[in-house]
């Protein structure tokens, strides 16, 4: 990281806790632990500790902090690079594609799509907007 946004990155304030619950996050949870109701809660919470809060704060209170945090999902994985020297359609009839004949299929249809109609190999098939398709014999 470059020094100077190390030194911004190191100088700046750490963040207060935005819930009132905060101060008091362990308490609750061990009373949740132990099976008390969120009413119940909210009562202990308003004569034991002065926190005046309802019912459904504190069971989002709760709910946020009691579950597993979600992994980090994984860097997604670029497919490796067809060289674009003619590259072969894959045709396969009545079965599924595997992954990498799926992405050989891509490669090839983008390929198709990035070059003019006389850098297109000819693939046994003509297209004329005045005359229906015809199929050429290799």
């Amino acid at each position: 990281m470059n020094e100077e946004l190390q030194q911004i990155f190191d100088s700046a304030p750490g963040d207060e806790p935005k819930s009132r619950l905060e101060p008091y996050r362990e308490l609750v949870l061990r009373w949740r632990r132990q099976g008390r109701s969120y009413r119940r809660i909210c009562q202990l919470l308003r004569d034991k500790c002065g926190v005046d809060i309802t019912y459904l704060p504190l069971y989002e209170f709760v709910q946020r902090r009691s579950r597993p945090r979600k992994p980090k999902p994984e860097p997604e994985v670029e497919p490796p690079q067809i060289p674009a020297s003619e590259p072969e359609p894959v045709v396969r009839q009545g079965k599924k594609l595997t992954a990498d004949e799926r992405t050989a299929q891509l490669e090839f249809i983008r390929s198709l799509n990035q070059t003019t109609s006389e850098e297109q190999p000819n693939l046994g098939w003509d297209f004329d907007v005045d005359k229906p398709r015809t199929i050429q014999k290799l």
